[in-house]
């Protein structure tokens, strides 16, 4: 799923996250979680970078506080903030 397919406005609690190759180059693979109780998959725009120290920091916490949230385009780039 794309970014762009999200809900405006909605938190997607951030469930796990890591690095991938794809074949446009290294981008980031967020698994959200979604309010009837799926899995969303999504890549982050590749300018959002997050090191390997941190997925793996981010993936052996117990608790994760962390949600992205879409809050539209801006022109034709995502804007999207985590929580």
């Amino acid at each position: 799923m794309s970014v762009g397919d999200l809900l405006v406005n909605r938190p997607y609690p951030i469930l796990k996250m890591e690095n991938k190759d794809t074949q446009y180059g290294r981008a980031v693979l967020c698994i959200l979680s979604n309010k009837g109780g799926g899995l969303i998959e999504v890549y982050l725009p590749r300018p959002i970078e997050v090191t390997d120290d941190e997925i793996l920091e981010f993936n052996s916490r117990w608790r994760k506080y962390l949600t992205l949230l879409f809050k539209g385009r801006r022109g034709r780039a995502f804007d999207i903030e985590f929580e």
